[in-house]
């Protein structure tokens, strides 16, 4: 639906050596973003982010097995990763000074638990469903982002009052349009 080609890149040690490893979690984020590109090397993940996947716009997520500063960065200073995510298990007290990671990731994507990670996903894909529809102006393409906006917030079961809001805001949008 999204001009934009998007990807998801999912970068932790467990996942090429564990069958069925977090497939639960793989198969809610195949319905947002597909194909998953998976790695346990960073090296290999960087060489593919900027050689096969550098025409799209990439969500990144990794576990805090490989969390340091220093990989971070080289991964927010790709052009084409759009925002970060730490799935982080044990609770770690994460603080960075750079100011590009920062505004990629944020305190609100370091996540703890499968729900919080595929809402705040789905958030950040609202955001740029919401922008693709502005660019659009007030035609069918428009509707048609926004109404795909919708559909993402309908996936999760228990909505919070914030996800209630932002649905009830875009349908309002979407009243607006022809």
């Amino acid at each position: 639906m999204s001009s934009l080609s998007l990807g998801f890149v999912w970068l932790d040690r467990r996942s090429g050596n564990l069958p069925g490893g977090n497939q639960k979690l793989k198969e809610k984020f195949r319905k947002l973003l597909s194909p998953i590109r998976q790695f346990d090397k960073p090296n290999s993940c960087l060489d593919s982010i900027e050689l096969s996947l550098k025409d799209k716009c990439l969500f990144f997520l990794t576990s805090d097995s490989f969390a340091d500063e220093a990989f971070l960065k080289k991964i927010a200073a790709m052009p084409n990763i759009y925002r970060i995510y730490i799935y982080d298990q044990q609770g770690n007290n994460y603080q960075f000074d750079d100011t590009n990671l920062a505004r990629k990731m944020g305190s609100e994507r370091i996540i703890q638990f499968d729900e919080q990670l595929y809402k705040q996903i789905i958030v950040d894909l609202i955001k740029i469903y919401s922008k693709e529809s502005d660019q659009a102006g007030q035609g069918k393409q428009a509707k048609e982002l926004l109404e795909s906006a919708v559909t993402l917030i309908n996936t999760i079961d228990d909505k919070d009052e914030d996800l209630e809001q932002m649905e009830n805001y875009l349908l309002t949008r979407i009243s607006y349009l022809k």
